[in-house]
């Protein structure tokens, strides 16, 4: 019977050793995230995919309205085709400029990521005006 009892305080004796072991280490300091640099993506990834996305869609909306205006241009008598030719190719720069700057957004540092995006929307307003220019001035 001495037997049963010698296991019992052998496992109190061990687990008081255990927790007052604990009481003299001093407390592991909390591990801190590293603060994010400015050539970490940080918060804004998933807005500058949506952007990125959102862009690229309208980009290739208007890749096709300048393919048909191409077409268009093809089609028309010789006075007005030199001219609709020539816009085709301004507009083809445009968006050439346009598809340069979305992949500028793509790979922008959290800290040049506002002044990219405006690049990028000014461009892409420029060829918006110039596909609606082209329209009117077509017909």
């Amino acid at each position: 019977m001495k037997h049963p009892f010698s296991v019992v305080s052998l496992a109190l004796l061990a687990a008081i050793s255990s927790v007052s072991c604990d009481k003299l280490r001093p407390p592991m300091p909390e591990l801190q995230k590293p603060a994010a640099t400015a050539d970490q993506a940080g918060p804004q990834e998933g807005e500058r995919t949506a952007f990125a996305q959102a862009a690229q869609k309208e980009l290739d909306e208007l890749k096709v309205a300048i393919t048909e205006f191409k077409v268009k241009a093809e089609v028309s008598g010789a006075a007005t085709k030199a001219r609709l030719a020539d816009e085709v190719k301004q507009l083809e720069v445009e968006m050439d400029e346009a598809q340069e700057r979305l992949g500028a957004v793509k790979t922008a540092t959290l800290a040049s990521w506002n002044q990219v995006k405006e690049n990028f929307s000014s461009s892409l307003e420029k060829l918006k005006s110039g596909v609606e220019n082209f329209r009117k001035t077509a017909v």
